[in-house]
């Protein structure tokens, strides 16, 4: 499959690629400053641009099969998948997988996390933002599945994760980036979840 990757230069996004790369899928990854991504493999291939850019971004899109976007920067985070969606309309591609934080899954049947009385301030803007990006997926005609993610972990993992949809499995505190990477590309070759935000935890 010929899959490319926005926000590949971070903790999770490396780890995506790399797994993307070891199960024989070819990688193009859009990235601002190619310096940070030091991985080199012959089938990835790095792009300097700005995810916010929609032509950059339809310019990279062409030609591929599926879209994972790791993206995690307050200010990228729903300007960029604005942009990707855009990008996908015009190259015909419909299948994306992408990340976001726990906050918009629910809390219970009429409350989502983030708007529950304990919910950490700190994480209110950004999670405002992701769940613009939800908003955005939704109304979209792709075939889009959000993987929403505890704090992760930068350990190895143990191979394995729960996923839930619309909420964080039981008792799920954190995930290492290694597991959550497993699950976005067995999402992305399974299709298991499409349509639907997945709680994945340990």
């Amino acid at each position: 499959m010929r899959i490319v990757f926005f926000g590949a230069a971070g903790g999770l996004g490396d780890r995506v690629v790399a797994e993307a790369l070891d199960r024989g899928h070819t990688a193009t990854a859009l990235v601002s400053n190619p310096a940070c991504l030091t991985m080199r493999h012959m089938r990835l291939t790095v792009v300097a641009g700005d995810v916010r850019d929609p032509q950059a971004v339809a310019t990279v899109i062409a030609g591929q099969d599926a879209v994972i976007t790791c993206i995690d920067d307050l200010d990228m985070i729903s300007a960029g998948m604005s942009s990707i969606l855009a990008g996908m309309r015009a190259a015909g591609v419909r299948r994306i997988v992408a990340v976001s934080a726990d906050g918009i899954l629910q809390e219970d049947a009429e409350m989502l996390r983030r708007d529950a009385p304990d919910f950490p301030p700190a994480l209110r803007a950004i999670s405002a933002e992701y769940l613009r990006a939800y908003e955005l997926l939704q109304a979209s005609n792709t075939r889009w599945t959000l993987a929403c993610l505890p704090p992760l972990t930068p350990s190895e993992g143990s191979g394995g994760y729960r996923a839930e949809r619309d909420y964080l499995p039981e008792g799920g505190t954190q995930i290492s980036q290694a597991d959550a990477a497993l699950f976005l590309l067995d999402e992305l070759e399974s299709g298991a979840f499409i349509g639907s935000r997945v709680g994945i935890a340990e």
